[in-house]
């Protein structure tokens, strides 16, 4: 049954919208320059190790109509979502996707090393590993990553699998679900990045889907199981429209050998 576990999420929440905005401008900055880094050369990259952690909380967040929307941050509460086993779809595909050309295998982990990240975090995480019983060359992570909001436009970011409200002042308002996660390559022995690229549509911009207003509920914890199942749908179809490519930009090609 969906649950909220209320001390890690409000954990989250304070992380989420105490961090300020300056700080995500700057994160973005670093990543979009990784971003554009060219694909690059995996040639010792045989096996892989599958972390996918992108599913496991979903994120509402709502932008209420105001003239300085950018001085506070916006209304974000977050729900429990593993029962959708959205993490382990997304290891099958990309074992589906990669099993032709590498040995691939998943790879357990605690989520909350990999709620929220930065680059010295990730490294850590990985050296402190154990290691697999069939160790592995590298390790592919799927992880939340914070985007700016490409279905209001405001001036805030959006992270993670999720539902996005922005409230018009015209009494309008714009609504969408969204997948905003990046897929990163790291040297199963030192912890070292080897590639990282965010997931984007064709246009390059931020997956996500139109919604309209019955799909948004009271609370997190009133979803109904209508609404559940169109979120979970939603989800999947746009992790699954942008993972191909995602991964062919890090440079591992799902051809066989």
């Amino acid at each position: 049954m969906t649950s909220a576990r209320p001390s890690r999420f409000q954990s989250m929440t304070r992380f989420y919208l105490c961090t300020g905005v300056i700080a995500l401008l700057a994160l973005a900055t670093v990543r979009d320059a990784i971003a554009h880094l060219p694909t690059p050369t995996l040639a010792h990259v045989k096996s892989i190790g599958i972390i996918a952690s992108i599913g496991d909380t979903c994120m509402f967040e709502r932008v209420p109509a105001s003239r300085f929307e950018w001085i506070a941050p916006p209304q974000a509460s977050f729900l429990e979502i593993t029962d959708w086993s959205i993490d382990d779809t997304v290891t099958a595909e990309i074992t589906k996707l990669l099993s032709a050309r590498y040995k691939v295998q998943s790879v357990p982990i605690e989520h909350q090393d990999f709620d929220t990240w930065t680059w010295e975090t990730l490294r850590r995480h990985i050296r402190e590993l154990p290691i697999p019983e069939v160790p592995v060359d590298a390790y592919l992570l799927v992880l939340r990553d914070w985007r700016a909001d490409g279905i209001g436009h405001s001036d805030h970011q959006v992270g993670g699998v999720g539902l996005y409200r922005r409230d018009l002042r015209d009494g309008g308002e714009r609504l969408g679900a969204f997948a905003s996660y990046r897929v990163v390559l790291m040297d199963a022995e030192n912890g070292n990045l080897l590639a990282s690229r965010p997931a984007i549509m064709p246009d390059g911009s931020l997956p996500r889907l139109h919604a309209t207003r019955a799909l948004w509920p009271r609370t997190q914890n009133d979803l109904n199981d209508t609404q559940r199942h169109e979120l979970q749908t939603d989800f999947l179809k746009l992790i699954g429209e942008t993972l191909p490519n995602a991964l062919g930009r890090i440079g591992l090609n799902s051809s066989g050998r």
